[in-house]
């Protein structure tokens, strides 16, 4: 009698599990790095052959499947004229691209933002954003990258975006700039029934009209712990539409390396596609 209450047991918990399975199957898992790297020069500026080991080794060790990046300078004397995003490509075995937001003093390579990711890409866009009160020119860029799932082999489209707002122009740059982000980049997609994630450095505080924004239409998947100086909140990671995407282990990542690397401390999360 016990050996059959067992197998009963068994049997009735093996019946659970495997619609449970077949839920979370369906659901896409990204875990996302944002990070502003200050043009790969080091938090002392001491990386004068802009090599990208110390980086690449910390975002594997993240297990990151996107990832954004601020103030990323390629082409230039100052990187020996290589194409940096193909080089972080190569060595994480990812996809690349590269959001051009202005060409380097004397035309001296470029300037902008990345994405990388470990799935295909197969559309991509840049807009330069309106100046307004700023200093700086700045852009948004976004990749849709197809993920498969057990329920669609042949992949679930995702638009990652990438932006960084001007650090100088105030509240009413930030606003006006993120404004711009939603109208090119996010509402498109979201229009068009494909989920999106945001992430970037905004130059702008949790409470600032910006990231308010945002939240009108999309959900905040970090905290307000700081990221600049380990102190100031300015980095995010934003999923769209409402009630779409929530995170599960959301972190910045604080350590020797992280903060001998940039002044802008890595933010990490796995974003979980509700369906």
């Amino acid at each position: 009698m016990k050996i059959y209450k067992y197998i009963l047991g068994a049997l009735l918990l093996s019946g659970l599990a495997l619609p449970l399975t077949n839920v979370r199957a369906q659901d896409v898992h990204l875990k996302c790095l944002e990070w502003n790297v200050k043009a790969l020069e080091f938090y002392n500026n001491s990386n004068v052959s802009k090599e990208i080991g110390r980086f690449v080794t910390l975002i594997r060790e993240q297990n990151a499947e996107i990832v954004f990046f601020n103030e990323f300078e390629t082409l230039s004397g100052a990187m020996f004229l290589k194409e940096k995003a193909n080089e972080f490509a190569k060595e994480l075995g990812m996809y690349s691209f590269f959001i051009h937001s202005y060409n380097k003093r004397g035309n001296d390579g470029y300037y902008g933002n990345v994405i990388l990711s470990k799935y295909p890409i197969v559309n991509t866009g840049r807009v330069l954003l309106g100046m307004y009160e700023g200093a700086d020119q700045r852009s948004v860029g976004w990749a849709d990258i197809l993920v498969p799932t057990d329920s669609k082999p042949e992949g679930v489209k995702v638009r990652i975006v990438c932006t960084h707002l001007d650090a100088f122009g105030g509240n009413v740059t930030c606003l006006e700039q993120a404004k711009e982000v939603l109208e090119y980049a996010v509402k498109p997609a979201v229009d068009a029934g494909i989920p999106v994630l945001l992430a970037g450095d905004m130059n702008c505080g949790p409470s600032s009209t910006a990231i308010a924004e945002y939240v009108k239409s999309g959900d905040r998947l970090c905290n307000n712990d700081g990221t600049y100086e380990r102190s100031s909140k300015l980095d995010y990671l934003i999923g769209f539409p409402k009630q779409k995407w929530t995170c599960t282990d959301y972190k910045v990542v604080r350590n020797t390396e992280a903060d001998a690397l940039s002044d802008h401390s890595p933010i990490t999360g796995t974003a979980v596609l509700k369906n």
